[in-house]
């Protein structure tokens, strides 16, 4: 992966980032209104990390002198779905694969020591994020769906 394909792709991470965060925003209050406060927090706490991470890939691109016209080119809009129902939030968020990505991005900046730190910060998180999901997958296929609903509440 070349320089500039790496930096678009930490681009990308950080409008990712904001997509994420505003889906498991609204997850967060639709679960809450259903009763399920306890996927409400974990999506709310989903959704403040995921902010706060798009921000350091934004103050990182300025950092390593990207101009607000670079990124609005870097940083195109992204799609994210809603979905009502619980298991399909879970189901869509899990991407096991997010950690070998990620991985592969921070070797690509091997030589830029502050990029690679924030980058493994991030794969600790979708770490524990995929950690939790995996639980709460495997959760519905023991308790089975209404008993984990119940036990979300």
């Amino acid at each position: 992966m070349t320089k500039e394909e790496a930096l678009k792709e930490f681009a990308m991470y950080g409008a990712a980032w904001f997509g994420n965060s505003k889906q498991h925003f609204a997850f967060s209050a639709y679960d809450r209104l259903n009763g399920w406060n306890k996927l409400a927090d974990k999506w709310k706490e989903e959704a403040e990390e995921e902010w706060d991470e798009a921000e350091e890939v934004l103050n990182r691109l300025v950092e390593l002198g990207c101009k607000p016209a670079d990124l609005q080119e870097l940083m195109k809009t992204m799609e994210f779905p809603f979905y009502d129902d619980p298991k399909q939030q879970i189901e869509s968020d899990y991407n096991p694969e997010a950690v070998k990505e990620l991985s592969k991005l921070a070797e690509a900046f091997a030589d830029d020591y502050p990029t690679q730190k924030l980058i493994q910060k991030w794969i600790d998180g979708e770490t524990e994020h995929m950690a939790w999901e995996a639980q709460y997958l495997n959760y519905i296929k023991k308790l089975g769906y209404e008993n984990f609903l119940i036990s979300m509440m």
